[in-house]
């Protein structure tokens, strides 16, 4: 077999990048830069197309890996945007400190998306152990430190066990499972459980995260059981990988 000749391999070398490619390095590029920094809003595919002088399936083309990589998140009807910390060393110290802002409940602002009566699903139903169907209180929470969003908890509450919630509003001060416990009158419950995994982000979960959807995200399950071994909260809390990590002492 004959070897490349050094022509062949000089044409090799000098062949030239993907148009798509050139444009998701240029933007990887600002964001380095913060020319575009987290939240900021991409230019649409014709914007782009204009720029780079292609056509909008290369754009469209560009954008797509860049979301891929988890470096935007594309929020359907408003368009294209940057993630946040998308370029942190996810190793960093910074991850170390916020897992222990979390840990130690400090510094951390946190606010109600919604509060509302909802039907059990079968697995509220079964960790809460009620009927299928019966009210739950659910409590969406988000948590962030200064501006960076950080996990999304979906609380629920047994109605028909704490019937005094359902008489609570949404402008209460309920911005933990432990404050809407005592509004219920639960004086004494502790966690009977967790369980930790990983999966991505649905579609309000990356909004609410300001994350890309194939950016994969750390999930809590856990159960508040009161005095009396009663479930009286049942907890889905979605972390952001990238910005915390957790540690289980040996």
């Amino acid at each position: 077999m004959s070897r490349p000749s050094a022509e062949s391999k000089a044409t090799a070398k000098a062949r030239p990048v993907s148009l798509w490619r050139r444009i998701s390095d240029a933007l990887v590029d600002e964001i380095k830069r913060g020319v575009l920094t987290g939240g900021d809003r991409l230019p649409t595919d014709i914007e782009l197309a204009e720029r780079f002088e292609c056509n909008k399936h290369t754009a469209r083309r560009a954008i797509a890996h860049l979301e891929q990589e988890g470096l935007v998140r594309v929020e359907w009807g408003r368009g294209t945007f940057v993630v946040e910390g998308a370029l942190l060393d996810r190793d960093a110290t910074q991850a170390k400190l916020i897992h222990s802002l979390l840990d130690q409940h400090r510094n951390l602002r946190r606010q109600v998306v919604r509060m509302e009566t909802v039907p059990a699903t079968a697995v509220v139903a079964r960790e809460l152990r009620i009927t299928l169907g019966s009210p739950c209180m659910l409590l969406v929470l988000l948590s962030e430190a200064g501006e960076a969003p950080l996990s999304l908890g979906f609380n629920y509450f047994p109605l028909k066990r704490l019937p005094s919630l359902a008489n609570v509003n949404a402008q209460s001060q309920l911005t933990s499972v432990a404050t809407a416990l005592a509004a219920a009158g639960v004086k004494a419950h502790h966690r009977s459980r967790i369980k930790i995994g990983a999966r991505l982000p649905s579609a309000e979960e990356a909004v609410q995260l300001r994350m890309a959807r194939q950016q994969p995200l750390l999930e809590t399950e856990s159960v508040e059981v009161d005095g009396h071994n009663h479930p009286v909260a049942y907890s889905l809390m979605c972390f952001r990988a990238d910005r915390l990590q957790f540690v289980v002492p040996s």
